[in-house]
């Protein structure tokens, strides 16, 4: 009895997940898969393709009521993670590394967090692109990488260009310290939900 290969298992898994198909689809199509290569003895390239052409095959024929987040859920979703995670984590070791009553924000803070975020949303998302196109995906992938330089070298340029002295308001340091940890909680709540999400299932196992 024919198996399927494990290399295209994974290849298949690896490329469906680039197009942000919901675990439970992605158990679905795996499992067709396998139990088509089970009853015939066909090559799975021969039947289904290249595991990342047929992905973007079952992708195609896939909405949000079917199993696939649509690009602006995944815009959405990414900017909103990441503005929890850097503004959670900037105001909660804020909070907790001043000694005084209140926490200043300068002209560079409001500037370089928005500036990180905007860099970071844009990397993670051209980076899932070029992984879930088949053709000119090395632009995309060459743009991620970009958009990371340019995260990592705009904080040390905003620092040297932008005010840094002049606080142009002040939080308490209990108020930095509360926003922060709920801003995390919300970003660990999302992080399990897409966790949840992404786990795949097999039709077997429900």
């Amino acid at each position: 009895m024919m198996t399927l290969d494990r290399k295209y298992r994974d290849e298949l898994l690896i490329a469906l997940r680039a197009h942000e198909i919901s675990g439970e689809r992605v158990g679905e199509v795996l499992a067709e898969v396998e139990a088509h290569v089970v009853e015939t003895g066909e090559n799975p390239v021969e039947a289904f393709g290249q595991p990342r052409a047929y992905a973007t095959q079952v992708a195609a024929q896939l909405d949000r009521n079917t199993g696939k987040r649509s690009t602006s859920d995944i815009v959405v979703s990414g900017l909103v993670m990441a503005v929890l995670v850097l503004l959670g984590s900037s105001w909660l070791l804020d909070g907790l590394s001043e000694a005084g009553p209140v926490v200043p924000y300068t002209l560079k803070d409001l500037v370089a967090l928005p500036t990180l975020v905007v860099l970071c949303v844009a990397a993670a998302l051209l980076l899932v692109r070029g992984l879930a196109v088949q053709t000119g995906n090395a632009i995309y992938l060459g743009a991620a990488a970009g958009a990371l330089v340019l995260m990592i070298v705009s904080q040390p340029v905003i620092g040297w260009t932008v005010d840094d002295v002049t606080p142009l308001f002040e939080m308490p340091r209990w108020l930095a310290i509360g926003l922060g940890a709920v801003l995390l909680a919300g970003s660990i709540a999302m992080l399990v939900h897409a966790i949840r999400r992404g786990r795949v299932v097999y039709p077997k196992a429900r």
